[in-house]
């Protein structure tokens, strides 16, 4: 017997279906209408996210944006993204303050936005031309999509008297120091030389800004080559009494660096053999030594850092000295025991170095030096060198030390090792043989590498009398 009441009530419910839909029936349309809806509910949760990236395109009719194609891992939430009007504002103010603090007595020119060819057939100042798309070859290609568009693209062109690693230095320090406005703007950023001899700063991988020295190219393209495994860096102190010594070293058949006293008779006739050569130059800054046992306190020469000055004495002297020699890529301390033995005369000196793109070089002329904690205390590429090389002045000893610098060079990586001019030194020098191939390369690429790596050789702790220059 049918049981009607039951049979009516279903009759009578709201989810009777004409038809008598069977309740699996009923479950199943259910089960689809509810799909339905969340995927109309999905598909507007993404339509709302992507309306702010999608306008852009929308009103120009051009390619994705940047910001888009290029969001860094790091973005905001929220999905803001790259702000390149952030960016860009920031990076301009680092290059209108770094620039005359880096390169004081060189001239530059920035060209005018509206003046840019357009991308696609431009001669960008590293020398590489941007062919039209579709391009001749993969490579051009990837190279041309590194480039920001012609609208961003800052070209500047630098000439007159200048160390142009300085300023690669001093923009890696500025960018480092301005990282949480960067980080606010989502952006990444790298500094880089190019095989052409220019300076190329990317943000978020794409090249914004590209620095040209014209005629230094030469000099600066093995900026852009890795940093051998075992490399040694050689540097002659005291250079600047006598011409012929600098053309000497000039001559070897591996680049040195010429640390030249700034207020001696032939300093300028000296950096300019060196820019003549491609070979670098430091200030070889004269400073206070410590007592002689019999013989009194050694006279640094002119020009130097002493014990008893003000801060304000010590800058006055300091930049005498930078103005004298405008090409030198940092400093290396002569004599000095006394001064580089006080931690705070040392953080006084480094902290007028800020911005302006010089390393520094502690020649260690005592046990504890202090010269180079301070320089990276300040946020400087400071090192410490590894060897002198004629504290005898034997050719056979010599010969011994550079055999000695490098090993230390394939034991550390990289070493650096200090002469001097003299003949003994020279003789060594063209007759030494490094039989298991140690590279010998300009100081320029060590910093670089060391300011890259935001590291740099420890001070290194040398007991008296050993292996120390009799200042």
């Amino acid at each position: 017997m049918r049981d009607t009441k039951l049979s009516d009530s279903l009759l009578a419910g709201p989810l009777r279906f004409a038809g008598g839909l069977s309740a699996s029936a009923q479950l199943a349309v259910g089960g689809l209408l509810w799909l339905l809806c969340s995927l109309a509910i999905s598909c507007w949760v993404y339509w709302q996210l992507e309306a702010p990236t999608r306008k852009p395109t929308a009103a120009s009719g051009a390619a994705l944006p940047f910001a888009v194609a290029h969001k860094p891992s790091g973005a905001h939430d929220g999905g803001l993204g790259f702000d390149r009007a952030l960016a860009l504002e920031s990076v301009d103010a680092l290059l209108a303050r770094t620039l005359p603090l880096a390169l004081p007595q060189a001239q530059w020119q920035q060209l005018p936005l509206q003046e840019n060819l357009p991308v696609e057939t431009s001669q960008l100042p590293s020398g590489a031309t941007i062919p039209h798309i579709p391009a001749a070859s993969a490579e051009q290609a990837a190279y041309a999509a590194t480039y920001a568009s012609t609208a961003d693209l800052r070209q500047v062109i630098v000439s007159g008297p200048c160390a142009p690693l300085r300023l690669g230095l001093a923009l890696l320090q500025g960018l480092r120091d301005q990282n949480p406005v960067l980080e606010r703007a989502g952006v990444r950023t790298e500094v880089r030389w190019t095989p052409q001899g220019t300076l190329e700063v990317l943000l978020n991988h794409l090249v914004y800004y590209v620095v040209s020295f014209p005629g230094r190219e030469g000099q600066l393209s093995d900026l852009a080559q890795p940093l051998p495994p075992e490399a040694l860096a050689i540097v002659i102190d005291d250079m600047g009494q006598r011409l012929e010594s600098a053309e000497a070293l000039a001559s070897l058949p591996f680049p040195v660096t010429l640390a030249i006293w700034p207020r001696s008779p032939h300093a300028q006739e000296t950096a300019g053999i060196a820019l003549t050569r491609r070979l670098d130059c430091l200030l070889h800054q004269p400073m206070e030594a410590l007592p002689r046992a019999l013989h009194g306190r050694p006279d640094p020469g002119p020009g130097a850092l002493l014990t008893s000055m003000s801060a304000q004495e010590v800058q006055t002297v300091l930049e005498e000295n930078l103005r004298i020699l405008p090409s030198v890529i940092g400093l290396n301390n002569h004599m000095g025991s006394a001064f580089t033995g006080d931690i705070s005369l040392c953080r006084t000196l480094c902290s007028m170095l800020g911005g302006r793109g010089l390393a520094v070089l502690d020649s260690v002329t005592r046990p504890d030096p202090q010269l180079a904690l301070a320089a990276r205390e300040a946020g400087l590429v400071g090192l410490a060198r590894d060897v002198f090389l004629d504290t005898r002045r034997d050719t056979a000893a010599i010969l011994s030390a550079l055999d000695a610098a490098a090993a230390r060079a394939r034991a550390q990586g990289m070493a650096v090792a200090i002469g001097h001019p003299y003949p003994e030194t020279l003789r060594a020098l063209r007759d030494w043989q490094d039989k298991d191939g140690v590279a010998v390369v300009p100081l320029r690429r060590v910093l670089w590498k060391l300011a890259q790596d935001g590291a740099a050789v420890a001070a290194r702790s040398y007991p008296a009398n050993d292996n120390m220059e009799k200042e």
